[in-house]
């Protein structure tokens, strides 16, 4: 217990100390504590509230073109005080034929004022719900001819209504009235529930990924310098192993944890100059934080040890990407199946996944966070990848101790295991 405890203590400040973990745990922190209070530095309550906003400032909030359009109307029912009411920020000026228009449109090139360019357009309304609409170049956010197609479509309802004798008030006021609703969730909100859980799948992803590579390389760099020769021989590959793996993880989410942290504490501070806005994010219950606490941690643990048992069977670090592509593979399936099937988590294939050791920790999770799953569904994901990496950690810390010791080309996982059996009879 002791040689793990040196070990873990090692490798856990290795990994605090350095300045690429303090660099990235200080940078995200400050970068949510900072963006999380925007808003109350700057005094944008208003933009998130919707609250103290005229008409006409939510009219060019909806129009935000600022050039020049051109009307030519044949039918004689648009106007350009009309226009000018719909786009506020624009200057509407009329065009004395099609051709005219066309011409002005042509000369124009496209670009908001802003940038030192006048931007010009053109409408030609050719009868009562008809138009062409002409822009030399059209940006892929152009919603120019959307608004003034909706515009062309309200004028041609009102005249209409009018000229059968209907009231266009009484009718805008029927089908503007708002229906009132309200949804009791009595159990589990998956739409609420979505994009937190997708987040912090992603979180997992990365720490997998990321921090069981760097314990393979950790691994190698150390046999690479013959100074695991020395630490084998006198330090039991349990030891070393636990040490790394478990040193790893406490780092891991630390980190994750200090970052969650920050960005929590600081939308709970400046949640009211947030109007509330961000509270499906940042509200996470806490049997979901739980189950990621819970199967994140299980989950990273057998990568882990999956990560340094092949790091052990590499003489160099440029190796380590070649052998752990098998296993790295296994995990972006299992990432990839769970995010494709969050829609569906309570489906049959969720359901096989959440048992299955190297998948459990992403289907489960969404599982319990997404979908309708028993506790004795839960409990036995929780036995039985438990028990796996007790099989992986134990088996593995044979095959470790034996492949530190091999030097020259990369040892085939199978021939380790063979090896394995073999020096234990």
């Amino acid at each position: 217990m002791r040689q793990f405890g040196i070990v873990w203590k090692h490798e856990f400040l290795g990994y605090v100390r350095s300045k690429s973990y303090v660099g990235i745990t200080v940078g995200f922190a400050l970068l949510f504590v900072v963006l999380l209070s925007l808003p109350a530095f700057l005094n944008l309550q208003g933009l998130f509230s919707g609250g103290g906003e005229t008409a006409e400032t939510m009219e060019t909030a909806r129009n935000p073109y600022d050039g020049t359009i051109y009307l030519w109307d044949e039918s004689e029912q648009v106007t350009t005080e009309a226009l000018e009411a719909v786009y506020p920020r624009a200057r509407v000026a009329e065009a004395g034929s099609e051709e005219e228009l066309r011409a002005f449109v042509e000369d124009g090139d496209g670009q908001s004022r802003e940038s030192g360019e006048e931007a010009r357009c053109g409408f030609v309304v050719t009868g009562p719900s008809s138009y062409r609409y002409y822009v030399k170049n059209r940006s892929f956010t152009d919603s120019v001819g959307d608004t003034f197609e909706s515009f062309l479509s309200m004028l041609y309802r009102r005249t209409e209504l009018f000229a059968r004798g209907i009231d266009a008030g009484t009718v805008d006021e029927v089908y503007g009235t708002p229906v009132e609703s309200e949804t009791i969730v009595l159990g589990k909100d998956s739409v609420s529930n979505y994009l937190y859980t997708y987040l912090l799948i992603f979180v997992l992803y990365f720490m997998i990924l990321i921090y069981g590579n760097s314990v393979a390389v950790s691994v190698a760099q150390e046999k690479s310098s013959r100074a695991m020769e020395v630490l084998v021989t006198s330090t039991s590959s349990n030891s070393l192993i636990f040490g790394k793996v478990l040193a790893g993880t406490a780092a891991s989410f630390l980190q994750v944890g200090v970052i969650l942290a920050a960005a929590l504490a600081s939308y709970g501070v400046n949640r009211g100059a947030w109007n509330g806005m961000l509270d499906f994010v940042f509200h996470i219950p806490g049997t979901v934080l739980l189950s990621f606490a819970v199967f994140g941690v299980l989950g990273y643990i057998l990568y882990a040890f999956c990560y340094g048992v092949l790091g052990a069977l590499v003489s160099k670090t440029e190796d380590v990407s070649r052998i752990s592509g098998p296993l790295m593979f296994i995990y972006i399936v299992s990432f990839l199946v769970t995010m494709f099937q969050m829609t569906n988590s309570d489906g049959i294939l969720m359901k096989v996944f959440s048992f299955i050791p190297f998948t459990s920790p992403n289907a489960m999770f969404v599982r319990v966070a997404m979908g309708n799953v028993a506790a004795w569904e839960v409990a036995l994901s929780l036995v039985i990848l438990a028990a796996s990496i007790v099989v992986i950690a134990v088996g593995g810390a044979r095959i470790y101790r034996m492949g530190t010791l091999m030097y020259g080309n990369p040892i085939k996982l199978s021939r380790a295991f063979k090896m394995s059996r073999e020096n234990n009879r």
